[in-house]
Parts: structure tokens; sequence; C-alpha cells
């Protein structure tokens, strides 16, 4: 008789100290010993700042001038079963790390590739904000295709052990959904606004495919996928539209 394999989850830890959010993260790690598990601390890896170059989106992500981290840490994301990605709150967002992170593998929005792939996403706190952070992270995650199926808001703000404990299942509850989506394969249905921008970019790339060749190349063998909706409508009005504005000024004076 086989063993049954391990699902792989990796965790990405957007905070630049070893605080609560990862304390978090390493709660994970204790309470699931049958998961094969993995943290990635951003702090730790080599991520430069993204130079907003364009060349990512434009011309595909191996064109990226940055050479560092960044690819390693894709790899280790393809090959897991499941993403945590997890910030504490800064300034109401995500921290400066996450977000460049985000800023790194923004070419996703334009060619989302993680429809497979299920996360879980993590806002931490002292007092508020964590909503802000969930909701940031879920919202661009799931532009990436990621199927987010737990979304946490943890506040730690006396560390009582009645408090950690109250978030320790909070944590449970979220892992736990994390793992029977991934072992059912429930998938999220698409949303309204996932179909309108992977139709968008696809109209944008058939009308630039010079400007936009990475998103041309990935969008033409795509006529048969669940997202290509072949909404009439959309492609005549408002894709027509936004193709004309992108005819105009937007393409010459990106900021």
């Amino acid at each position: 008789m086989s063993e049954t394999v391990k699902k792989k989850i990796l965790a990405i830890c957007g905070s630049p100290t070893k605080g609560m959010t990862y304390k978090a993260l390493k709660d994970i790690e204790k309470s699931y010993p049958d998961i094969d598990y993995k943290i990635i601390s951003i702090k730790d890896a080599n991520i430069e700042q993204c130079i907003g170059c364009y060349q990512c989106v434009q011309k595909g992500e191996e064109r990226c001038p940055l050479k560092d981290d960044r690819d390693m840490i894709i790899d280790e994301m393809n090959k897991a079963d499941g993403v945590i990605f997890a910030s504490p709150v800064y300034v109401n967002h995500v921290s400066g790390l996450m977000k460049n992170f985000m800023d790194r593998i923004g070419y996703n929005t334009h060619r989302p590739s993680y429809f497979d792939k299920f996360a879980m996403v993590i806002g931490v706190c002292r007092g508020f904000g964590a909503d802000k952070v969930a909701e940031y992270l879920g919202g661009i995650l799931t532009t990436f295709g990621f199927n987010v199926v737990s979304s946490l808001e943890l506040q730690y703000s006396s560390r009582s052990d009645k408090e950690i404990q109250f978030n320790h299942e909070k944590i449970i509850g979220g892992m736990d959904t994390l793992l029977e989506k991934i072992e059912k394969g429930n998938k999220n249905k698409p949303e309204l606004l996932q179909v309108i921008m992977f139709n968008l970019f696809k109209y944008i790339s058939e009308a630039h495919p010079d400007e936009y060749s990475a998103d041309y190349e990935y969008y033409k063998d795509k006529s048969g996928y669940y997202y290509d909706t072949k909404m009439k409508f959309f492609h005549n009005f408002i894709a027509g539209r936004v193709v004309k504005q992108f005819d105009g000024d937007m393409l010459k004076n990106r900021m």
C-alpha cells in the first residue's frame, strides 16, 4: 500500500521581524506536523526593490532586470499545494516587504497563472487594520488566479494566554479549511471582476500584440478557458473604449 503524499504548504512571511506574524506561522508548523510545511521570510531573501520598468508585464517576467531570489520563491509557490501570505499591519496596509513582493510578481494580474492553487491570507495587528491587510491580499491574489479560501485577521494587543488561544483557534480553523479545500479540489467560481479583467487584458493584447507581447502569447491559446466568456457586449463596448484610451496617453505617459 502506497504512502499518502503529504500536502505541501508554503508560508510567505512579510514581517521584518520574528514577531507575532512569524509566530503565527510557526504555530501552524507545530499544529500540523503531518504536512510538508515551509516558511520563507521575505526579510531573509534577496528581493530587490521593484523599479517599475514594466518589462515583466509587457515582455515577460523573465525580462525583469533584477536578478535575485524572486524566482526561487516563485518556484516554491509553484510546487506547493497551498500558499499562505502573512503580513503585519503597517500604516493600515501590508508591510513594505510584502507590498514590494506583490509588485515583483504583479505581472500575474495580466497573466493569472494560479488557478489551480489554493491560498490563505493572514493580517496581523496590535490594534486595528488586519481587515485591510487581509482584504488587500485576498483581492490581489484573486486577480493572480489563486483560490483564496481562508482569510484571517489576528489581533495581538494584550498577548494574554486567552488572546493567544483565541487566535490559535482561528488559525486552526483557517488551516483546516485550506487543507479541506485542497483535498477536495473545491475551486472558487470566478468572480465578475476576474472575468472582466481576464477578457480586458486578452482584448488589449490582441489589439497591441507588439506592445504587450507576453500577454499576447499567454492569451492566444486561452480561447477555451472558462474565463474567456465571449461576451460580445464586453468586447464591443467596454474593452473597445479601454483600448482606445490605451492608444492615447496611457501607453505614452506611464508613471
